[in-house]
């Protein structure tokens, strides 16, 4: 990338990052909340889908969307996507079930599903809605300038996170704990989160399997949240079973080293001279 590209690209993600916030804080003046969405819960929900198209339709540039899924080549790390919020929430809630920081009430299988299937169609239009501008825009323009991965993924997740700001009282609501110390936090599990949903999507050049497992995700923790798990007073920061929970950020973290090991070894055995950003980062690999 010469140095003309470079700075577009700078501008651009400049500029999707500031448009995306202004959308999103439009969202509560119009009204609506995640308990009871409203117009303005939509619009902040497809801010990220809704600026990155806009961004891509003005500047004529489709070429690192990564629209094309590549079951066949990617096969894995699909099943790493589905798994990976499963297991996650499996340990923290084990863990957490074993020093008394969570505990289920009510729950059985039956109870569960009929809470969980019914917004299974939602949950999946909102990852999409997301992903399509964190993954499918905003991680693909980062990485190409070549900054150090880890730089790239942070920044990813600081614009990720600075988007659930306007909604952050509603999205916090089951614990009581100070936005002084739950913020940060925040931006912290954004981060760890983002190098697995980051180096996935280096790999397989597209933005579905991130969709997938922001999907799985939600469509797990939410239901569960809402009506079947309590945390102890005091103890939410570390047993929530979301990208705010220490327990999950851990996890997340662990697992996006691995991946991040396993990308660069790969890189080397194809090339050992040099440590190239991965092409498939810029959604030019081709599905064979």
């Amino acid at each position: 990338m010469d140095i003309a590209d470079r700075k577009k690209t700078i501008q651009y993600i400049i500029v999707f990052s500031v448009l995306v916030n202004i959308v999103a804080w439009i969202g509560p003046i119009l009204g609506g909340d995640p308990s009871s969405p409203g117009l303005g819960f939509l619009v902040w929900g497809t801010a990220p889908i809704f600026v990155s198209l806009l961004m891509r339709a003005v500047t004529r540039d489709w070429s690192d969307l990564g629209i094309r899924p590549g079951f066949r080549i990617n096969f894995l790390w699909y099943i790493v996507s589905l798994l990976a919020y499963p297991v996650a929430i499996a340990l923290t809630l084990f863990v957490g079930s074993l020093i008394s920081v969570s505990s289920f009430s009510n729950f059985s299988i039956g109870a569960y599903l009929q809470a969980a299937l019914p917004a299974l169609v939602v949950f999946f239009f909102f990852a999409l809605f997301e992903e399509v501008g964190w993954r499918g825009y905003l991680a693909p323009k980062m990485y190409s300038l070549g900054l150090n991965s880890f730089i790239a993924h942070a920044l990813v997740g600081f614009i990720w996170a600075a988007w659930h700001l306007p909604y952050i009282n509603q999205l916090s609501s089951y614990t009581t704990e100070s936005m002084a110390t739950y913020i940060p936090r925040l931006f912290l599990g954004a981060f760890a989160f983002s190098i697995v949903y980051g180096e996935i999507r280096m790999i397989t050049a597209t933005f579905w399997p991130a969709v997938l497992m922001h999907w799985v995700g939600n469509s797990i923790a939410n239901p569960l949240v809402a009506g079947f798990v309590l945390f102890s007073t005091g103890q939410e920061y570390l047993g929530s079973i979301g990208v705010d929970g220490l327990f999950m950020i851990a996890i997340f973290f662990l697992l996006g080293m691995l991946i991040n090991r396993w990308r660069l070894r790969q890189n080397t055995a194809l090339d050992p001279v040099i440590e190239p950003l991965p092409q498939e980062s810029l959604g030019v690999r081709r599905e064979i």
